[in-house]
């Protein structure tokens, strides 16, 4: 949430601080993220509707993705044209709670829906059979729903407990900064520490987890063929994007807003603190916003549909066309090199219910010979 940084306690005066370079340093990158992820984010929501592939299961989240990074970088012209005017909000209480819910979105959304490819790809790997049964569309629009509600959920608490806008001592009016005392010790620094909680610590702890199990699995596992170590290489790189957005775009600034929201609420005091932290929420609010910019690389890495689908490691034909059909071929060569079936060289071991229902999904409609 962004608020400015001023917490005297209720026996000192005001501690001075001052950020000039926020004038220039808002309205340069929120610019670059506004063109940069304006023409990514449409682009890969075109490729996909363009390529039918916007409804496979395996890329439901990055779908989802990409429409909060559109949404979000649609309201920046109104955050440029606010920082260029030295923070003078001009476009009344509606509009600043528009741009300032679809901001807290697109913070906590990403991350949780960043946490959710991470957690396909973990399911994939580490668990090839349960990802057999649970790859259908309708768990991962379960999931996405939930995401959604959860964020909905947020932000009509942050919209309709007060206004969004203030007053500077200044004259100017400020949108989603320069909050009260009394408004911290109620409603934002509640939502401040959910957000953080369940937006930023579960998803980031959940991605640590994932990613050396991840690793350690197909890295055990042999691969004898060279589609089998490109598949090993793209799932890895997916979830090491996925953690180096959240070190970069993120991490900084939660660090840097937990100290604050303890500051506002009387936990923490003094002048340095509070001119530092002024300084490092602008630096770290305008790394946030980056994420805009590199999911797309998330998109290039996960997606199953931005190189051509190819038949995955002598998998039957009717398999392979049938993972490939639903936007899957690269699960379904996740599943089969990682799981506990593949051994240098040996048979393929998969329990016989495992098999025989496979099986039967694939060619419930052919006599089988």
């Amino acid at each position: 949430i962004l608020a400015i940084a001023l917490w005297p306690s209720n026996n000192t005066p005001p501690c001075s601080e001052s950020a000039d370079f926020q004038y220039i340093l808002f309205p340069v990158v929120y610019t670059l993220v506004f063109l940069l992820g304006l023409v990514g984010n449409l682009f890969v929501l075109g490729y996909f509707l363009w390529t039918k592939s916007a409804t496979a299961p395996a890329n439901v989240f990055l779908v989802n993705l990409a429409i909060l990074d559109l949404l979000f970088v649609l309201t920046l012209p109104f955050r440029i044209t606010y920082h260029a005017h030295q923070n003078d909000w001009t476009f009344g209480e509606a509009l600043c709670k528009i741009t300032g819910c679809l901001f807290f979105a697109n913070l906590y959304g990403s991350s949780l829906f960043l946490a959710c490819i991470c957690l396909e790809r973990y399911v994939a790997v580490v668990h090839p059979l349960k990802h057999l049964q649970f790859r259908q569309l309708r768990y991962r629009l379960v999931a996405a729903l939930g995401v959604w509600l959860v964020l909905i959920a947020a932000i009509l608490f942050l919209a309709l407990r007060g206004p969004l806008t203030s007053r500077f001592t200044n004259g100017r009016t400020a949108c989603l900064e320069n909050f009260s005392s009394s408004s911290w010790k109620g409603r934002i620094s509640g939502i401040s520490i959910f957000a953080a909680v369940v937006g930023f610590l579960l998803p980031l702890l959940l991605i640590g987890v994932c990613y050396p199990l991840i690793a350690w699995r197909l890295l055990a596992s042999p691969g004898l063929q060279a589609s089998s170590r490109a598949a090993k290489r793209k799932a890895l790189r997916t979830v090491l994007v996925v953690l180096g957005v959240f070190l970069v775009c993120f991490a900084p600034y939660h660090i840097v807003q937990l100290v604050h929201t303890l500051g506002r609420v009387g936990v923490l005091g003094g002048c340095t603190l509070v001119r530092t932290t002024y300084v490092a929420r602008r630096i770290t609010m305008a790394l946030t916003s980056l994420n805009a910019c590199l999911d797309p690389l998330v998109y290039y890495f996960a997606a199953e549909r931005f190189a051509r689908p190819q038949r995955p490691l002598g998998l039957p034909r009717w398999i392979a066309s049938k993972a490939s059909s639903s936007g899957e071929a690269t699960s379904a060569v996740t599943d089969l090199l990682c799981s506990h079936c593949v051994n240098r060289g040996t048979e393929i071991s998969i329990s016989f219910n495992s098999f025989t229902r496979l099986l039967f999904d694939g060619r419930k409609n052919k006599v089988l010979g």
